[in-house]
């Protein structure tokens, strides 16, 4: 007797052959058979009829650790198809908290992420392993299956804090004893994120050091790599040699170009498929857009100012100063000076950031900072401090033109995974309001919640840059090779059930019809159901409260 039975369905395995009709057959939360299954007694049956039965998509570079204590549904990842989400990206984990890193916690560094606030309360002491994160995941009943990687700035801040050096043999020695504990306890490798405080200052041989350690581990080491401007082809570089070195199982996030230097996504992976002819075990991911929303916060956030902290800053002649100064000199090599958005600022190109929300004084929507500055006769940045003390700090909204989309470049290459939904988990209707929505719908930045079905709709069905068998191969198998988990990824017998049943003539990033009133008409369509473990979670754009998803430990 089968759990659940998927009929008449055209399955698409995830292993890149063409698509073939077949049956699924579920039971205790495992595929127990692929077939004609005409014969076969089920607890539930879903006719599958017209559609096609894929593997469920995998999120290769996430940030659900930031909030799946908080919101441990993955909503946003369940309603397009996602059955799996990778975290700790970008080198950002909140675990282990000990040493330096819980002397920093107690102070006055902004641990902006709501998991820390959560931690903080269960773990009075402010000190927590990776183990006991993993555990209060688990204990929350998360809806998607969840993979952690170890963080190397957090490794990095629990033995030296914030310190603007280079780490000492015997700092290194304790960043591996800390990364081993992690590996230890369940993560399935370690991410860096070499333009963040404190990654920024760590240098290529700190990083071979530990990914020799997560290659005995047959971990896979990913990267936010160190430079996407002007540095982006020598970033590209360290971490082939870092792989090459290490030995490690590597991985690029964030492949598109940003300002002022566009149009080197092909560059890089020239380099990358020249690494992997010489047995480099390297890929990459890629978000799929160009415009993206800031606040003033957000939009400097290199300099990670809340929006309070931004507004005391402000509130001096000295303050203003120093952030002008800093805005102006923080170049491309300085190790704080390569974050993506950063271009900007020391470009001085004031007239990439247009005004599209600002409630003190709407006429100003639609200028860009350039436009009111001239309009004042000051300076660009002084427009942009007073626009944000008018909005107290939470705003304007601005659309900023930094990413160059780069997708009809890259999306062919076999070994680019696309989408990078690079967010946390979150309920979609409390999260976005009517402006949020309304600027989805009026500029080029398609929103987070509809990325999987973007890229079979608008990649494959509309462009036909990559096969539809190809592009869900890179969304499940491939990734799930990445990440280094053997059981998934493939609609195979005996491997676990993650499932999304979908129409490929219609799955899309939403409906023709969106409303900003209505958050649902924001929905992807053509995603019929989603299961996971073997239990069914979504019924089109309807939560069944199924909550099946696992911590996927090492």
């Amino acid at each position: 007797m089968l759990d659940l039975l998927l009929t008449h369905g055209q399955v698409i395995d995830g292993t890149g052959k063409p698509m073939f009709r077949a049956d699924v057959g579920i039971a205790d939360g495992k595929i127990a058979a692929v077939g004609n299954l005409a014969n076969a007694q089920a607890a539930q049956v879903l006719d599958c009829r017209g559609l096609c039965v894929s593997p469920g998509w995998v999120d290769i570079h996430g940030h659900a650790d930031w909030t799946v204590l908080d919101s441990p549904v993955g909503l946003n990842l369940l309603i397009q198809g996602a059955t799996t989400s990778v975290s700790g990206n970008c080198g950002m984990c909140p675990a282990p908290m000990c040493g330096e890193a819980t002397k920093l916690l107690k102070g006055d560094v902004p641990y902006k992420a709501i998991s820390y606030k959560i931690m903080a309360e269960r773990y009075p002491s402010l000190t927590w392993r990776f183990a006991d994160f993993l555990n209060e995941v688990e204990k929350g009943r998360p809806g998607v299956n969840y993979v952690q990687l170890a963080g190397h700035n957090d490794l990095r801040r629990a033995v030296l804090g914030h310190a603007e050096r280079l780490a000492t043999p015997d700092e290194i020695e304790q960043m591996k004893r800390l990364l081993a504990e992690c590996l230890d306890e369940g993560a399935l490798g370690m991410a860096s994120g070499l333009v963040f405080i404190p990654g920024c200052w760590s240098n290529t041989d700190e990083l071979v050091e530990l990914c020799k350690l997560v290659a005995k581990r047959d971990g896979l080491y990913a990267s936010h790599i160190r430079g996407e401007r002007e540095t982006n082809i020598d970033a590209t570089k360290e971490i082939i040699e870092i792989g090459e070195r290490a030995g490690v199982r590597s991985h690029i996030s964030h492949m598109q170009s940003k300002y002022p230097v566009l149009g080197n996504a092909m560059m890089k992976i020239g380099l990358l498929e020249k690494a992997r002819e010489r047995g480099v075990d390297i890929a990459c991911d890629s978000e799929a857009f160009p415009d993206c929303s800031a606040t003033p916060a957000g939009f400097l956030q290199i300099y990670w100012y809340t929006a309070e902290e931004l507004m005391r800053r402000l509130g001096t002649a000295k303050g203003r100063a120093e952030i002008k100064n800093r805005m102006r000199t923080t170049d491309p090599w300085h190790p704080q000076g390569r974050f993506g958005p950063g271009g900007v600022p020391f470009r001085r190109a004031w007239d990439r950031v247009r005004i599209y929300d600002c409630p003190h004084d709407r006429s100003l929507e639609g200028k860009t900072v350039a436009q009111v500055a001239a309009q004042r006769g000051i300076e660009f940045e002084d427009a942009l401090f007073d626009l944000a003390v008018a909005e107290k700090g939470k705003g304007p909204m601005f659309i900023h033109d930094y990413i160059e989309d780069e997708h009809f470049r890259t999306a062919s290459w076999p070994y680019c995974i696309f989408p990078s939904v690079d967010t946390g988990f979150f309920d979609p209707a409390t999260e976005f309001d009517p402006l949020e929505l309304k600027y989805w719908k009026d500029t080029r930045y398609p929103g987070t919640i509809g990325l999987f079905p973007r890229v079979l709709g608008q990649f494959v069905r509309e462009e036909k840059l990559m096969t539809l068998e190809e592009a869900v191969r890179k969304m499940t198998s491939l990734a799930m090779q990445r990440v280094g988990i053997k059981d998934r990824g493939v609609i195979q017998k005996e491997l676990w059930a993650d499932i999304t049943v979908f129409n490929k003539d219609t799955v899309a990033l939403r409906g023709a019809n969106p409303d900003p009133q209505n958050v649902k008409t924001f929905y992807p369509t053509g995603v019929h159901y989603v299961i996971v473990n073997g239990q069914v979670a979504m019924k089109g754009h309807e939560f069944t409260g199924a909550r099946a998803g696992k911590v996927l430990r090492k």
